[in-house]
């Protein structure tokens, strides 16, 4: 193979003096660079099979095409009419990535509930509890009517403050005679103010007037359990 752009040498071919290369052949014989590749694309183009006319098919494809449907069909007559064969799971089907349904969207609220059990203590509505004011540091007594837990899962309470039908004596402690159902708080509070004082049930005190007295409503549950 030569190459340059001039040279005394002469395409067998198409009888060129110039060209980018130069190709040798049987001895002092030159061939161009175009002419060379011309002939290398008529060779490629010769090796290439001859495909049959358009509309024709070649009969060794049909053959063996026809053959092939008489098998399939022989294996599928022999068994269960009516069957379907289920093509077998590839390995890239058993380890792709599942798609995993989504969670419904939920948000917390705040419940409302009759029972609530802080620190230790079940509470229920109707037990009376007792509350230390900050200023006086005096002890008052309420009555529990609800109790709610927040998204947070923080428990609060909600009371009916209980009022003394007459003057308490000093560290006399809760008696439930002597105490009548006084005004609502319809707030709720967090329920680390309050402490257990005892059970009762809700109908325990009466809504009274100023000619009433307290006293026990007919239920089943007509009295109370004391702390001490």
């Amino acid at each position: 193979m030569v190459y340059g752009l001039t040279s005394k040498a002469k395409c067998k071919e198409c009888e060129t003096n110039s060209t980018l290369m130069w190709h040798k052949e049987n001895g002092n014989e030159f061939v161009c660079h175009t002419c060379f590749v011309n002939r290398q694309e008529e060779e490629k183009e010769d090796k290439q099979p001859q495909q049959p006319p358009a509309g024709l098919i070649s009969p060794l494809k049909t053959r063996h095409t026809y053959k092939t449907y008489i098998t399939k069909l022989k294996t599928v007559n022999k068994s269960t009419p009516n069957r379907i064969i289920a093509k077998g799971k590839s390995r890239r089907s058993i380890f792709k990535a599942k798609k995993v349904p989504k969670a419904t969207s939920s948000r917390a609220e705040d419940t409302v509930c009759d029972t609530a059990f802080h620190n230790g203590q079940y509470f229920q509505v109707g037990d009376i509890v007792s509350l230390i004011d900050v200023t006086d540091k005096e002890t008052y007594y309420a009555q529990c009517v609800g109790f709610m837990v927040d998204q947070f899962a923080q428990k609060s309470v909600s009371y009916q403050w209980l009022v003394p039908k007459e003057p308490l004596l000093p560290d006399e402690g809760f008696v439930a005679s002597k105490f009548m159902l006084g005004p609502a708080d319809n707030f709720f509070h967090h329920m680390d103010c309050i402490q257990l004082v005892c059970n009762a049930p809700t109908n325990y005190y009466k809504v009274l007037t100023d000619d009433q007295v307290v006293g026990h409503t007919t239920s089943k549950r007509n009295t109370i359990s004391v702390m001490l």
